[in-house]
């Protein structure tokens, strides 16, 4: 792990706190960002860089990774998406066999991979973790803990140390990690991301390296695929999926990534596109998501009138975690019938 964390870490809070207000005034966003941001990297270190040697290997991915490994967006994100290698933990299974398999056996599989998982992440990977967390945080300032709103058992919330929080805060002091093993993994490049504060430590070097991410194209496919469930599930049910909380940012990275001077070649991937709707309807399909259409000419990304006021609201909400000018939601939707118009051309 990269020692110079140490630095800041051991330092006084008054001495942090200091730390992530300049750099928040510098990027113009809340302080709580910055701290979490910073916590996010070291998070990422230890998951990396810090964790026993030989266990099974895993992938970043998800908006954060948009982010901090690729800046191609400018949201702070709260949580760290990760996929563990399902062959490292003996349960290598391809989309071509489930599709040969009854819908019965194909969940008792998923299932199988998900308690697998379940137990690495519960076992292993918490020991791990909670032992390096210990080595580097001084007087046990910090919890690390099973998410109680994770009913599959595969996440954490890593409580850090926080000198910067405030009550009612929309940015909580803990770091979410989300594991699982059924996403895709290709294509994936090892990548090297650095925190925010970085900028503002000269004498110090913050880089996390040797991140193995999933690349921008296949997330650029995933939140285009998750445009369309939100729509087909709001279609069945009359509500947004989620309960409307903290979907908006998919809409969002859509219009960002959009702006790429990558996204013409992305759109142009129908391959790329149809392996991950395939994925995505084999690994996490519901019938409410509506994965069956989500293809050339079928494609649903712009959300239907009844879900603007929710989407609005949580827009509204999540906007303080955009760093820089804020779209305006409509902007935002502008760059989604882009999207809708290219993918279904």
């Amino acid at each position: 792990m990269n020692e110079a964390y140490q630095t800041v870490i051991a330092a006084r809070d008054e001495e942090r706190r200091d730390l992530f207000l300049g750099t928040a005034a510098r990027l113009g966003t809340a302080v709580q960002n910055v701290e979490k941001d910073f916590w996010v990297c070291w998070t990422l270190d230890a998951l990396f860089n810090g964790l026993e040697p030989g266990g099974p290997r895993l992938l970043f991915k998800g908006g954060t990774s948009l982010s901090k490994a690729f800046g191609l967006i400018s949201r702070f994100s709260e949580d760290i998406d990760i996929t563990v290698f399902r062959e490292d933990l003996q349960q290598d299974v391809d989309v071509a066999e489930l599709e040969a398999m009854s819908g019965k056996k194909r969940r008792a599989r998923l299932d199988e991979i998900r308690d697998a998982c379940r137990t690495y992440i519960d076992g292993p990977f918490f020991s791990q973790l909670q032992a390096r967390a210990a080595a580097s945080i001084p007087d046990g300032r910090f919890r690390l803990e099973r998410d109680p709103d994770d009913a599959d058992g595969q996440s954490l919330l890593l409580w850090y140390p926080a000198v910067t929080a405030r009550e009612g805060d929309y940015i909580r002091s803990a770091v979410k990690i989300e594991a699982g093993a059924k996403s895709a993994l290709d294509p994936h490049t090892p990548a090297t991301l650095r925190p925010y504060v970085d900028d503002d430590l000269p004498d110090q070097e913050l880089k996390v390296s040797n991140v193995v991410t999933v690349k921008p194209e296949r997330t650029f496919w995933d939140k285009i695929t998750i445009l369309h469930g939100l729509y087909q599930w709001h279609e069945r049910r009359g509500v947004l999926r989620h309960g409307g909380q903290r979907v908006s940012r998919h809409y969002y990275d859509v219009h960002r990534l959009m702006q790429t001077k990558e996204a013409p070649q992305w759109l142009t991937d129908k391959a790329l596109a149809e392996d991950c709707a395939r994925h995505a309807r084999l690994f996490f399909g519901s019938p409410d998501l509506g994965l069956e259409a989500a293809k050339a000419g079928s494609f649903t990304l712009l959300p239907a009138a009844a879900m603007m006021d929710s989407l609005q609201r949580d827009y509204d909400a999540m906007t303080g975690m955009i760093f820089g000018p804020v779209p305006a939601l409509d902007e935002v939707l502008a760059s989604v019938q882009k999207a809708q118009d290219a993918v279904d051309a």
